[in-house]
C-alpha cells in the first residue's frame, strides 16, 4: 500500500512539474486613466505642452530665442473631434507657454519643430475583465449561514444586513473613484522633429467608453463602385 501511495504522490509531483504551454501569469498591478471629458484633452494638452517647453530648454540651453513650433493636422484629424480639439488645445497651451507657435508652414526654417500627433484606437475582442474576487464564494456561504443563524437566534434578526449594505456601499464608494475598465483603448503619439531629427516623443495610454470610439477614429467607409 505505501509503494502506491509513494509512486501516486511521485506522480502528482511530475504532472505538477511538466505542462504543454507556460503558465499565464498577471502582471502586477498598476492604473490606467479613462478619458471621458473633453477636460481630459486639455489636461492632456497641457501636459503635452509644459514637456516639450522643458525639453527644447534642456536641447537648445545656449539659444537666445528658442526655435519656433508648428502643430501639424491632416485634413483627416480635422474631421475627428479629437484631432480637431486637440490641435486647438495644443496650440493655446504652446502660446501660454510663451513659444513662438506659427500659423502655417509658409513661415518654415530649418530651424523649425514641427508637432505632430496621432491617434489609434485599440478594440479588444477577447478580454477577460470580470474575475470574481479571492473569497466571494465563502463570504457568501458565511453569510447564509449567518442569516440562517440570526432568523433562528438573534433577538433582532434584521441587524444581519447590515454588513451587506455595508459592503455593497463600499463596491459603490470604489466605482465611484475608479470608473472601470473597458475593451476600447486608445493610444496617442505626440513627436516633435527638426528637419530629420526626432526632439520629443510622448505617447499615452487611455481607456475610452466604447461608444466614444469615434471620437478618435475616422469611421467614414469608402465604397467602390464596380462593373
Amino acid at each position: 500500500m505505501k509503494v502506491y501511495i509513494l509512486i501516486t504522490i511521485l506522480g502528482l509531483i511530475v504532472s505538477c512539474s511538466h505542462r504543454p504551454i507556460p503558465v499565464a501569469k498577471s502582471y502586477p498591478v498598476t492604473g490606467q486613466q479613462k478619458m471621458q471629458a473633453a477636460h481630459h484633452w486639455d489636461v492632456l494638452a497641457t501636459d503635452v505642452a509644459n514637456r516639450l517647453k522643458k525639453t527644447m530648454e534642456l536641447t537648445f540651453p545656449n539659444a537666445d530665442t528658442l526655435p519656433s513650433v508648428f502643430v501639424k493636422i491632416s485634413d483627416a484629424q480635422e474631421e475627428i473631434p479629437f484631432g480637431k480639439a486637440f490641435y486647438n488645445l495644443l496650440n493655446t497651451k504652446l502660446v501660454q507657454q510663451s513659444l513662438v507657435v506659427l500659423t502655417n508652414d509658409s513661415g518654415f526654417d530649418s530651424d523649425t519643430l514641427v508637432v505632430n500627433y496621432d491617434m489609434q484606437v485599440i478594440h479588444h475582442k477577447d478580454r477577460r475583465l470580470t474575475y470574481p474576487p479571492p473569497g466571494i464564494y465563502t463570504t457568501l456561504a458565511g453569510g447564509v449561514w449567518m442569516i440562517a443563524n440570526a432568523i433562528d437566534n438573534w433577538k433582532y434578526p434584521g441587524l444581519a444586513i447590515f454588513p451587506f449594505t455595508l459592503a455593497a456601499d463600499t463596491d459603490a464608494l470604489l466605482d465611484y473613484y475608479l470608473p472601470g475598465e473597458t475593451n476600447t483603448e486608445v493610444i496617442i503619439t505626440t513627436s516633435v522633429t527638426m528637419g530629420q531629427q526626432y526632439v520629443f516623443g510622448d505617447s499615452r495610454m487611455y481607456y475610452i467608453n466604447t461608444g466614444d470610439y469615434d471620437h478618435y477614429e475616422n469611421i467614414a467607409k469608402t465604397y467602390q463602385v464596380v462593373n
